[in-house]
């Protein structure tokens, strides 16, 4: 059930790359804590943070807390670049079967037989340099709240979409797109299966100042006019998105190539898609249909009626915070969603619930 929701505007220059610093930080948090009544709450956290990373490969069957402890050691051996002073999760992509692997080389150990092969998992891989993780958490408890998790938001997106529309994950091969404001973040999920996490170092922001430089108008004017659906923008749209479509569609034509089934949809989410004319630009040129979705599709709505308005008009911003609640369900906790303009991650990211 959702009760409560806010959102903050961010008050800091969109032109600033730089990590907030933790009282700025810690001081959004608290005021968006009072807002739902989370004060002194357990938290969930998500986080949009364009240097994290999401892998998905082929890892050797051994306990997580061994994995993760491999790949802080030597992560160049199993994700082919060296990331120095990270933190990792991972999430088997078959838990049932790499649990019974797991379970079948334990017994044999203690009976004192031959062990059957390790064998090989399939999984996803997210991590977040720590020192972005600490400056979270440390922001987190100087707001007063107790922060349980941190979800990268390309993660938080899948366990959304995969609790809002069951059927759809099961049977159909569909594109995630997330657009956030600094960059997107695109996911190819096949009858349930993420195949592919990729960032796109393109977001609402560079619209919004392509959108300024060729009206010669303040970039402020214009993501309000793009958010409220100016029907004299869509061929500056369209221009704007032409870097992301490029992205994406080459994503699409791997996928389509090598597993010879065409996408049915892609899905879309972040404040950018709520403008008409953005949806349209993406639909038009990527070739497959484009439409938002409802993160609580499925869920009691029991917000105050001026909640709810605000949630239907503004939902596709909400479908970070909603997909950290529901992966950390039913642990009775709030979700908080935060923004983050640089990435460099002792709080462990929340793997999907796939």
């Amino acid at each position: 059930m959702v009760a409560r929701m806010a959102m903050l505007p961010n008050q800091r220059n969109p032109l600033d790359t730089n990590l907030p610093t933790e009282q700025a930080l810690s001081a959004q948090i608290k005021e968006i804590a009072g807002w739902v009544k989370a004060s002194g709450a357990e938290v969930h956290l998500t986080v949009n943070s364009p240097n994290s990373t999401i892998r998905y490969i082929e890892l050797p069957n051994m306990p997580l807390d061994d994995i993760r402890a491999a790949l802080k050691l030597n992560s160049a051996a199993y994700l082919r670049q060296s990331f120095e002073n990270y933190t990792f999760d991972v999430c088997p992509l078959d838990a049932e079967g790499a649990a019974a692997l797991l379970s079948k080389i334990r017994r044999a150990k203690r009976e004192h037989v031959p062990a059957p092969a390790h064998g090989k998992i399939k999984a996803m891989i997210s991590g977040i340099a720590t020192a972005e993780a600490v400056l979270y958490f440390h922001a987190a408890r100087r707001a007063g709240i107790k922060p349980r998790s941190l979800q990268l938001s390309a993660i938080s997106v899948i366990n959304a979409f995969e609790a809002a529309y069951p059927q759809v994950v099961a049977k159909q091969a569909v594109a995630l797109l997330d657009m956030g404001f600094l960059s997107s973040c695109l996911t190819i999920l096949d009858q349930g299966k993420p195949l592919l996490t990729r960032p796109v170092p393109i977001g609402g922001k560079h619209i919004t100042e392509y959108m300024a430089q060729i009206s010669s108008s303040d970039f402020f004017k214009m993501e309000t006019a793009k958010l409220q659906g100016d029907a004299g923008l869509g061929e500056a749209v369209a221009r704007a998105c032409v870097s992301l479509v490029r992205e994406v569609r080459s994503s699409i034509n791997f996928f389509e190539k090598n597993s010879d089934q065409a996408l049915s949809k892609v899905y879309l989410s972040g404040a950018s898609t709520r403008a008409q004319a953005v949806v349209d630009a993406l639909s038009q040129d990527i070739g497959v249909a484009c439409e938002g979705w409802n993160p609580v599709n499925g869920m009691p709505l029991e917000a105050p009626p001026e909640q709810q308005e605000l949630f239907a008009q503004n939902q596709a911003s909400f479908v970070t915070a909603i997909g950290a609640a529901r992966a950390a369900a039913p642990a009775p906790a709030a979700a908080v969603a935060v923004s983050s303009s640089a990435a460099k991650t002792t709080v462990q990211p929340l793997a999907p619930k796939t």
